[in-house]
C-alpha cells in the first residue's frame, strides 16, 4: 500500500504548510486505511499516523475534536459488541485490539481517566486480555490495588521478559550499527516495562520489592553490553533513547 506512505507524507507536508484541514482529512483517512491489523502498514496506525494527528491536534482544535470523536466511537463500539460474534476467540482478540486503540488515543489526549473507566466496564475475561495495556492508566488514576491484581507475580513477569531479552540479544551482531541499534531498542522496551513494574510496586507500598526487582532488572540480563545500557539508563534516564536517535541519525548521514 504505497498510497498510504504517499498520503502520510502529504499529511505531514500539509501540516507544516499550515493547511490544517487538509492534513486532518488525510490523517482521518489513514487511520481507517491502516485498521487491518494483518496488513503490512498496520504498524503505522498507532505510531506515525496517530502521532501526526496528535501533533496537529495541539494546533488545530477541529483535529482534537475529531480525535475525541474517534475515541468515543471506538469505545462505544467496544462496549456494544462485547459478547457478540460467532468466533469467541477471534472476537476477544478483536476487542482487545480495539481497546488498545482507544488507550493509545487517550494517551495522546492525556486522558488516562477515560481508559481507566472504560477498563472497569469490561467483562472479566476481556479485562485480563487488556490489563497490560491498561496498567499505566490504572496507576495514573491512583488505583494501584487494582493494577496489582493484574500483575500478581512481578518477579516471574520480569524473569520471563529478561529471558526474552537475553534470547534476542544473543542473536545480534553488536559490532555493527544495525545490531547496536536493535540492542538499544530492546533495552528501551525492557526498561519501559521495568519502570512500569517498579512504579506499581512503589505505588502499592512494596518498596522493598521494588528495590529488589531494580537489582534483578540488571542481574537477570546476561550480555554485558545490555547490562551496561540498563545501568546507564537507571543512572541517567533517557540515555538509551538519546543513544538510539544519535545512532539512527548517523546512519542517515
Amino acid at each position: 500500500m504505497d498510497n498510504v506512505h504517499d498520503i502520510l507524507n502529504r499529511a505531514w507536508t500539509a501540516h507544516s504548510a499550515g493547511e490544517f484541514d487538509a492534513a486532518l482529512q488525510d490523517y482521518t483517512w489513514l487511520f481507517e486505511a491502516t485498521s487491518e491489523h494483518a496488513s503490512e502498514v498496520a504498524p503505522l496506525r498507532l505510531s506515525y499516523v496517530l502521532n501526526g494527528w496528535a501533533k496537529l491536534a495541539e494546533e488545530h482544535l477541529p483535529a482534537r475534536q475529531a480525535l475525541v470523536a474517534l475515541r468515543d466511537r471506538d469505545a462505544a463500539r467496544l462496549l456494544a459488541d462485547i459478547g457478540t460474534g460467532a468466533d469467541p476467540e477471534a472476537k476477544a482478540e478483536a476487542d482487545a485490539i480495539l481497546f488498545n486503540d482507544v488507550r493509545a488515543i487517550n494517551d495522546k489526549l492525556g486522558d488516562a481517566q477515560h481508559t481507566y473507566q472504560l477498563f472497569q466496564r469490561l467483562p472479566a475475561d476481556l479485562a485480563r486480555e487488556c490489563a497490560n495495556s491498561a496498567l499505566p492508566s490504572m496507576m495514573a488514576c491512583g488505583d494501584f490495588s487494582l493494577a496489582r491484581t493484574y500483575l500478581p507475580h512481578p518477579d516471574a513477569h520480569l524473569g520471563d521478559y529478561a529471558a526474552e531479552v537475553n534470547a534476542h540479544v544473543a542473536t545480534l551482531d553488536l559490532l555493527g550499527d544495525a545490531g547496536m541499534s536493535e540492542l538499544l531498542a530492546t533495552v528501551y522496551n525492557y526498561m519501559t516495562e521495568v519502570r512500569l513494574i517498579l512504579e506499581l510496586l512503589d505505588g502499592y507500598g512494596d518498596h522493598a520489592g521494588a528495590a529488589r526487582l531494580r537489582q534483578q532488572a540488571v542481574s537477570l540480563i546476561t550480555a554485558p553490553e545490555a547490562r551496561a545500557c540498563i545501568e546507564a539508563e537507571f543512572a541517567h534516564p533517557g540515555t538509551t533513547l538519546d543513544a538510539l536517535v544519535e545512532l539512527q541519525n548517523a546512519a542517515l548521514t
